[in-house]
């Protein structure tokens, strides 16, 4: 019986999905899965069933429409010559969910890719974006590979607009990205006002400029000494700037585990619905992240240990968890030495491990505290 009540549920065209007592997705059908990450959560209808263990059954359908909705006002916004559809390449899904808010509150049309390869096959299939939103470090392909792939396509596509989007604070990664023919870059973690800033910048000049002129909005000023006007000469430069970075950092970073003015600008970038639903995917998301991780490393597997670390220092800066941010980032350096020191890089890894757990508490608990002041308001 147990069988077919899961099968059935598999068919339904209703998003269903169960939650344990601590909020955790137990599971969830595919129809779930489809609606919660591609329809807008203001066109979805939920209902939600508390069960007598703490648990929850939440069931989501697609908002009946009783006349054509209206279009969104954009004077002041960035889609003023009508930008339609912009693809959203980010291996991290709840990166992808902070974009796709901020961009659909803009009117855009949102179309989203995990890696490059499918962001060329979604071209290859006759899309046409007007906008591409490319992560710099993709598994499989990354972002400049893939940007490169597009300006070699055939026909008008190669022109596409890409802006590429990386955790690295440096201007050498803003000329590595320009080299590889992107028209922008922009610094994660994603906000608002930098990444319209820069699209609205992108479509004023579009007509009278070359594509090779990168535009560069950074969301904070760069540090002085990682701050260059040239590329590295090369990997053995760039190792021995991490290396001189690593040594003066302590092992565990002094920063606070949760920075409050980047989850302040989040919930008001994506909104208190997509900053909360953002938020329990990347708890959902790290928690699977970890378990890789550690498996992982049981394995001697660093290829594996060092693609997760990376995104979870982008992710973890999305969401504020600046300490593990951190961490990640002194982790990631020294996977890009030449003489990498695998004891030192095994430590930190579980260290990250370690950490992470903590982070993810802090931060459910900042979620919970916003949405018991939001119902007290009520």
């Amino acid at each position: 019986m147990t069988d077919q009540i899961i099968e059935a549920l598999a068919k339904t065209q209703a998003g269903i999905a169960l939650f344990d007592a601590e909020e955790r997705i137990v599971y969830a059908n595919p129809a779930w899965e489809q609606l919660i990450t591609g329809v807008a959560e203001e066109d979805l209808l939920f209902n939600e069933t508390e069960l007598p263990d703490g648990a929850m059954i939440s069931v989501c359908i697609v908002k009946p429409q009783s006349s054509a909705p209206q279009s969104i006002p954009l004077n002041t916004s960035a889609n003023d010559s009508k930008i339609g559809t912009v693809i959203i390449a980010d291996d991290s899904e709840s990166n992808r969910l902070v974009a796709r808010r901020i961009l659909q509150a803009e009117g855009y049309n949102i179309v989203e890719a995990s890696n490059g390869q499918t962001v060329l096959n979604i071209l290859r299939r006759g899309v046409t974006a007007d906008l591409i939103l490319m992560d710099v470090e993709m598994p499989d392909m990354d972002g400049l590979h893939t940007t490169r792939r597009i300006r070699h396509m055939p026909g008008p596509v190669a022109h596409t607009p890409i802006i590429a989007l990386s955790a690295h604070q440096s201007r050498d990664w803003n000329v590595i990205a320009r080299q590889s023919g992107v028209d922008g870059f922009i610094n994660k973690p994603i906000q608002r006002v930098p990444l319209l800033d820069t699209i609205q910048n992108l479509i004023a000049r579009a007509p009278k400029s070359e594509k090779k002129d990168a535009v560069n909005f950074e969301q904070s000023p760069p540090t002085p000494s990682i701050t260059s006007s040239q590329p590295p000469s090369s990997k053995s430069e760039r190792s021995k700037s991490a290396r001189l970075g690593k040594r003066l950092q302590a092992e565990t970073p002094n920063s606070p585990v949760l920075d409050i003015r980047v989850l302040e600008q989040l919930y008001q970038d994506a909104g208190d619905d997509g900053a909360r639903c953002g938020i329990d995917l990347f708890i959902t998301e790290t928690q699977s992240r970890l378990v890789k991780i550690d498996t992982a490393l049981s394995e001697e597997d660093l290829s594996s240990v060092r693609k997760e670390v990376h995104v979870l220092k982008s992710t973890s800066a999305t969401f504020g968890l600046r300490q593990l941010s951190e961490l990640c980032g002194t982790t990631q350096s020294i996977f890009d030495e030449d003489d990498m020191d695998e004891g030192h890089l095994i430590a930190l890894s579980r260290q990250v491990v370690q950490l992470a757990p903590t982070a993810l508490t802090a931060l459910n608990l900042y979620r919970r505290s916003r949405s018991f002041a939001g119902d007290a308001h009520a």
